[in-house]
């Protein structure tokens, strides 16, 4: 074990209290998700529920080993001068969690891209091979976990296998770049020069740039403490939100179709209300707003007509027998 000043305690402990808290919040958001998909999506193919299932199981099983990791950095090695660079099997768990959970991801939205593109391999073959250098650094990964539990060292581990969790890093930021670049472009070349259509391929290019920016920004910058400082534990903190926020894109990506077909209906050209990972309460306002627009513009009319029998009133009104029905 390597000696831990007190500044550099203080601030891995920190980072690890802020990142299991931002992680607990965004797998709530996972789970809302979830949810929310299969009371929309009841009757989408099984092979979509079964990959959004697999991801909240994932997820819910990340959260659940930073949670363990968690406890044991802060109460059942309480006090330990050097805690911060011990490395608990929990731990080591949610990293391999976390690229195995990426990569399928990656996997999704290179498919979509492929399909998008109508099946262009120029475009595509050069994304699908850093996918699979990336499937081959998660397994490495992986594998490379078990050498991290056995070694108990964050430092140790650097010294041998620092290029390892590097190169996921680097290769899934470049992914992100790539699959929301090509996204963008496809999307761009599909406008029409229809107001309406054209209005909603703009809020998918908006929802694409914001989600990808948001995933490889938050991956840059844990690599970026990775490897300016090692001995700190920033870029763990920043490494527990990853995954969820792989998580919440593909859930998000899934649950918009249902805002696309109720913006394809509204005759309103304006904004961009398609959320990204998050959804504003501005914008869930505003997208239920359009919803009742769209119910004001049913007109009903009520004819009521009223028979009268000649025995049963007086003769001074008898001769009004013939004569229209009244309406309202």
């Amino acid at each position: 074990m390597v000696a831990i000043s007190g500044d550099n305690l203080k601030t891995s402990l920190g980072s690890l209290i802020l990142g299991g808290m931002i992680c607990t919040g965004l797998s709530g958001i996972v789970a809302m998700q979830t949810v929310l998909y299969f009371r929309l999506f009841s009757h989408d193919r099984a092979s979509a529920k079964i990959q959004v299932a697999g991801i909240f199981i994932l997820d819910f099983l990340h959260s659940t080993m930073i949670a363990v990791g968690n406890y044991m950095y802060f109460v059942d090695h309480f006090g330990e001068a050097s805690i911060t660079d011990r490395v608990f099997w929990a731990i080591g768990l949610s990293i391999a969690l976390t690229a195995v959970l990426t990569v399928i991801v990656h996997l999704f939205f290179a498919l979509r891209l492929f399909k998008l593109s109508k099946g262009n391999y120029w475009i595509t073959v050069p994304i699908a091979v850093l996918a699979v250098a990336r499937v081959v650094a998660a397994l490495g990964k992986s594998l490379t976990t078990i050498e991290l539990i056995r070694l108990g060292s964050f430092h140790d581990f650097g010294q041998h296998f620092r290029w390892v969790f590097t190169l996921g890093l680097v290769l899934s930021s470049v992914v992100d770049v790539l699959i929301t670049g090509g996204l963008c472009y496809y999307l761009r070349r599909s406008r029409t020069g229809s107001g309406r259509f054209d209005h909603i391929l703009d809020s998918v290019t908006l929802y694409t740039i914001e989600n990808g920016l948001l995933t490889s920004v938050t991956t840059v910058v844990s690599l970026i403490f990775w490897l300016v400082r090692p001995h700190v534990l920033i870029y763990l903190g920043l490494h527990f939100a990853i995954s969820k926020l792989y998580a919440n894109s593909f859930l998000a990506s899934m649950n918009a179709r249902k805002i696309l077909r109720a913006q394809s209906q509204s005759q309103s050209g304006s904004g961009h209300r398609l959320p990204v990972i998050f959804a504003t309460r501005a914008a869930m306002r505003h997208s239920n707003a359009d919803q009742l627009d769209l119910g004001t513009r049913v007109q009903i009319t009520v004819d009521k007509t009223v028979d009268y029998a000649a025995d049963d009133i007086p003769e001074s009104v008898s001769d009004q027998k013939g004569r229209p029905a009244s309406t309202v």
